[in-house]
């Protein structure tokens, strides 16, 4: 007889790193904000929501809309910032506090324009969209799971584990592609194109088209990171975010004294869907600052020996070029411990901390703004009804 996981392991939505992440778990959002970024599924939306209620086909219009915008608007301007910051080994600035970083917002918008804090999105979506495509393909060939629940066996984790893993690794030239698109300066590199990303992976496999500094790592050495940091993320946030659903459960049960079902059902579906959609977040920033040590490590490696230049947010009016001479995990988490202190495992913190404020505002203001107009229509809904009754009765 399999033994059964005692907690379920929430599968992370495909689209907007974390693993993951992000959804990673954002999600390198991967190489950890490549991963995914929470958005909605079908999964996600409570039994309760009625498409046929104005109410709560509006409300789920209005979800779809949120979800893209945390997902994409938001997050992907302070994933290049976080970026950038991470592999510049020269930078004096850490920028661990989001408020050193307006300053230096302000000038590179003015230097640039609005779209340097783009740079990299396309081949953050078409990375999204081939980790999709490989996990798929890879759950058809294989009978390892694409996704689990509590009533898995361990059997089938560890499958679902193998896949996410296999995933990872097959994927790291490509992370490595869509990195050098995000950090590197707009006004010392060529705009790469939609698919840029795509046909810079197989030449960094291949090792061919441009030349590159023979600084450059071999793929081999960093395919094991890459998966490991990817599939340690997706488990951090997934984990996280079931035992988040278990306490609340078990409050909600606690405090109501009556079954979880009946609770949820006289609850708004908008209100459920958006505290599950909080719950995803909060798992994934969490697993984020787990993991932030080891991403910082991951993207110097990425880069080293591609000659980038980057902006240097230190002033953020000048770019530099990314020098480094790491011979591997061990000893880049050495090289900067030593020479930037610990602190410099978390440059670009403040970036990371402004994403997830910025989240929480807009899914506040999301929640607000869905009560406000639940009461509108229930107000409007109330005098048709009554008015319903009363022709009934005297017919």
């Amino acid at each position: 007889m399999s033994s059964k996981v005692p907690l379920d392991l929430m599968p992370i939505n495909e689209e907007g790193p974390s693993l993951i992440r992000g959804s990673y778990p954002d999600s390198f959002g991967i190489p950890a904000t490549d991963f995914k970024q929470p958005t909605i599924t079908t999964e996600s939306i409570p039994e309760n929501f009625d498409a046929n209620d104005p109410v709560q086909k509006f409300a789920g219009i209005g979800l779809e809309i949120t979800s893209a915008v945390i997902g994409n608007v938001i997050s992907h301007p302070c994933i290049v910032i976080r970026r950038q910051c991470q592999v510049n080994r020269k930078a004096t600035k850490y920028h661990l506090s989001p408020f050193t970083l307006i300053p230096v917002l302000m000038r590179l918008h003015s230097r640039q324009g609005v779209s340097c804090l783009w740079k990299g999105c396309s081949g953050i979506f078409i990375l999204r969209g081939c980790s999709t495509v490989l996990e798929t393909f890879l759950a058809e060939a294989t009978p390892f799971p694409r996704e689990v629940s509590s009533s898995s066996s361990l059997k089938q984790l560890s499958q679902h584990l193998l896949l996410k893993l296999i995933s990872f690794g097959i994927l790291t030239p490509f992370y490595c592609a869509s990195l050098v698109e995000t950090v590197q300066s707009d006004i010392a590199s060529e705009k790469p194109g939609v698919l840029d990303c795509l046909k810079e992976g197989v030449c960094r496999l291949l090792k061919i088209g441009t030349p590159r500094s023979t600084r450059l790592l071999p793929m081999w050495q960093l395919v094991g990171p890459t998966a490991l940091f990817g599939l340690s993320t997706y488990v951090f946030s997934s984990l996280i975010q079931s035992v988040l659903h278990w306490f609340r459960n078990l409050k909600l049960y606690n405090t109501q004294k009556k079954t979880l079902f009946e609770y949820q059902s006289s609850q708004s579906s908008t209100a459920n869907y958006l505290e599950d959609l909080s719950i995803q977040y909060f798992s994934s920033f969490i697993a984020s600052i787990l993991m932030y040590p080891a991403e910082t490590m991951l993207h110097r490696l990425y880069l080293q020996g591609t000659r980038t230049i980057i902006d240097d947010l230190d002033s953020g009016t000048s770019v530099l070029p990314v020098i480094s001479t790491y011979e591997g995990f061990v000893d880049c988490f050495h090289t900067i411990v030593n020479e930037e202190g610990a602190s410099g495992l978390y440059k670009g913190f403040g970036a990371l901390l402004l994403e997830y404020a910025m989240q929480a505002l807009l899914l506040k203001a999301a929640q607000m703004a869905f009560r406000e107009m639940e009461s509108l229509f229930k107000t409007a809904k109330k005098p048709i009804s009554e008015a319903t009754e009363t022709t009934q009765i005297m017919s």
